[in-house]
């Protein structure tokens, strides 16, 4: 009987959303186990800790800080001293694609720790490193995530329960609660223009004009901005094109909330970001606006079978995806090929969708 599980993750929120289905799916199997997420705290100034998207879920009970490239052995020995106490029946590994060497370190780090049993592992089973692609789409990451942890079970990456955030009446009645106070009664949409990765940013012009094109031709809705406290000034900037009732929300709640409040929109747009992830994970409908930092497909939102998303992902040069594209002249090349008036188009389209 499994009693104590212990799952390594490292990333920023759309890392742990795209991992969702995964933590469903352990969850489901050990429904009275202890569940320790061990995780970095977090990857970047701008990217919420782990425990922001599932704490308060049931998927994971407590987590374990796990310092992003650890080399001092009394640190680590430390760490081994912690994870050792728990006596874990069960270690998982939930890492994004990785060298050899590096799945080997982990392998052997968390038997050092006294795990005797892991499951998704890299050792004796890498996955293929991205660094050249010609394949229209690859394997997306939930997908890459749920069939490395195969030896615990199945599960649906296509059935909206396996996204399921598990929002609380609580968390959503404080959206609810934060939108009224804001004015924002109304049928809206969310938008989330700021990124932490440059090569993603399709820069405030291109916002501007969507914002414009789409509030023209949906003037009946409101525009609510989700984004971390720093994507401010640049969402406040899109929010001065919107021809309507706008709020920036940027940092005025937790990501979780946003959620909520997401959860309650006609309709997201925005980057490839952790707002995007989440927007997917509750069902609202997407467009999302892809740069070339990563292959097609990989980090695609929600399932990649679901009609409630359309991906704007910019034209490969010779159908060829390489590691280094976005550096050919500037790292924003890709993503500035795409422009505001198909995006307008996709918007109005999926408005149109839903209101029937």
């Amino acid at each position: 009987m499994v009693e104590r599980i212990l799952i390594q993750r490292l990333g920023s929120l759309g890392d742990f959303i795209v991992a969702l289905p995964c933590f469903h799916l352990i969850r489901r199997a050990c429904p009275g186990a202890k569940i320790v997420l061990m995780t970095n705290y977090p990857v970047s100034g701008k990217a919420a800790p782990a425990m922001d998207v599932l704490g308060g879920s049931g998927l994971c009970d407590e987590s374990i800080a796990y310092p992003v490239g650890l080399r001092d052995p009394q640190a680590l020995l430390a760490l081994r001293r912690k994870i050792k106490a728990y006596s874990f029946d069960l270690g998982v590994e939930l890492n994004s694609d990785r060298e050899w060497w590096q799945g080997l370190s982990d392998h052997l780090f968390l038997r050092a720790c006294g795990i005797s049993r892991l499951v998704g592992t890299h050792l004796g089973c890498p996955d293929r490193t991205f660094r050249y692609c010609s394949a229209p789409v690859v394997e997306q990451e939930c997908s890459r995530l749920v069939r490395r942890i195969q030896a615990i079970g199945s599960i649906n990456v296509g059935d909206r329960s396996a996204w399921d955030l598990r929002l609380s009446a609580s968390e959503r009645e404080t959206a609810v609660a934060l939108l009224r106070e804001q004015s924002m009664t109304e049928g809206f949409i969310t938008a989330s223009v700021g990124t932490k990765v440059f090569a993603k940013d399709w820069g405030s012009e291109n916002w501007a004009k969507l914002a414009d094109l789409v509030s023209k031709a949906h003037h009946q809705l409101g525009l609510v901005l989700v984004g971390a406290p720093d994507e401010s000034a640049v969402s406040e900037a899109v929010r001065q094109a919107w021809v309507g009732p706008s709020i920036n929300l940027c940092g005025r709640s937790s990501p979780r909330i946003s959620a909520a409040v997401v959860e309650r929109a006609a309709l997201f747009v925005g980057h490839d970001s952790g707002p995007m992830h989440f927007a997917a994970a509750v069902g609202t409908p997407v467009v999302a606006i892809f740069s070339w930092h990563n292959p097609p497909g990989q980090w695609h939102p929600g399932c990649i079978s679901w009609k409630n998303i359309k991906v704007f992902y910019p034209s490969l040069p010779d159908g060829i995806w390489k590691r280094d594209l976005q550096m050919r002249r500037s790292s924003t090349e890709g993503i500035l090929l795409i422009n505001p008036q198909e995006v307008a188009r996709a918007c109005s389209t999926m408005l149109n969708r839903s209101a029937n």
